[in-house]
């Protein structure tokens, strides 16, 4: 199949979602895409002719795709995806560190599996939400289905993981059609900016750190922080260290530095400024 990027499409950064100038329309990037093409079919029409058709964004959630996978045999379908949020991003990149190298073949079907539970638990929830706000009963999402793509170029050297729909393109076939609300909503949840779902255990960093665990994939957490840690990172062997917006490291900040020295003191820096290292929790 031959994915397309689609022109002239802004990509969105979790800092401009909800910009005021970037209105959140809930019809994009299916609206975008009516600007050049009347429907999927002729979308994948350009497609063959080399035209290039993707959309890479986020609205208030975790990253999302839509694209269009053109087939030598003449069929095609719009890719809807979503992809993992920064919580099971960093758990997964920790685990992918701590597994050898002849075990990670393994270790990425097992974090498929972990990911189609995790939609498993969180659709119906979704589900609940849709039929309320569309007061319509017979509404049922489509199950999405874990997939990775091959490592970013300059990203953390593990494949990209999400879940995916492909929506079949006929010539009947609609940009309605393309896109399913609840996989599409499922963006914000597994984003977990909001705190709306915490009620979903695999949602939260310790109830997804458990689902990993279950299928055997080795995530640990800090017993201090309670971030995502590895001892086997290449910067810092034999070391915890969690990746961070910052860059990562083996200095745990834990849940509050330690008291200041009584006053007078003449020098500011104390002990506690190195931190402490990362402490692996006891197993549970």
């Amino acid at each position: 199949m031959l994915p397309a990027q689609l022109a002239d499409v802004p990509d969105c950064d979790a800092e401009c979602c909800d910009d005021e100038n970037f209105p959140v329309d809930e019809d994009f990037p299916t609206s975008a895409f009516r600007e050049q093409f009347a429907s999927p079919a002729d979308a994948a029409a350009a497609v063959r002719e080399d035209k290039r058709w993707e959309w890479v964004g986020c609205i208030d959630g975790s990253r999302m795709r839509h694209r269009i996978l053109a087939s030598d045999d003449g069929t095609a379908a719009v890719e809807q995806a979503v992809f993992l949020g920064t919580t099971q991003e960093g758990a997964i990149l920790c685990a992918w560190h701590e597994t050898p190298d002849g075990e990670r073949p393994a270790l990425k079907k097992n974090i498929l599996s972990a990911l189609d539970r995790l939609q498993g638990a969180l659709r119906p929830h979704l589900e609940a939400e849709i039929r309320e706000g569309r007061d319509d009963d017979d509404y049922t999402a489509l199950v999405p289905e874990a997939f990775c793509d091959a490592p970013e170029p300059y990203g953390a050297g593990i494949p990209l993981f999400g879940w995916r729909i492909l929506h079949p393109v006929t010539p009947e076939t609609t940009w309605e059609d393309t896109l399913d609300i609840a996989l599409w909503n499922s963006s914000i949840a597994i984003g977990d900016w909001s705190g709306h779902y915490d009620h979903v255990d695999e949602i939260s960093l310790d109830g997804f750190t458990r689902l990993l665990r279950h299928h055997g994939i080795p995530a640990v957490l800090c017993a201090e922080c309670e971030n995502p840690i590895t001892s086997r990172h290449p910067r810092w062997p034999g070391i915890w260290a969690t990746p961070t917006d910052e860059g990562g490291g083996a200095s745990c900040e834990g849940k509050g530095t330690g008291p200041f020295p009584p006053a007078p003191r003449l020098g500011w820096y104390t002990d506690s400024e190195f931190g402490t290292p990362h402490q692996p929790q006891s197993a549970s």
